[in-house]
């Protein structure tokens, strides 16, 4: 069996890794009337648009 990672499985961790560091932050500091799912979905989506803007603009 190959062990070696290719970029799409390195990319997919890296991208479940900072949802949950950002789920684990929010579950820490938001209010107790607060979803901290939300929160760090809304996070996370907003940083993934930053990620995917800051890439396209690289390639111009």
């Amino acid at each position: 069996m190959n062990t070696e990672r290719n970029d799409l499985e390195v990319a997919n961790e890296t991208m479940v890794m900072t949802y949950l560091n950002i789920l684990k932050y929010a579950e820490h500091h938001c209010n107790k009337d607060q979803d901290p799912y939300k929160i760090a979905d809304h996070v996370f989506t907003g940083y993934m648009k930053a990620v995917t803007n800051n890439q396209q603009e690289g390639k111009d």
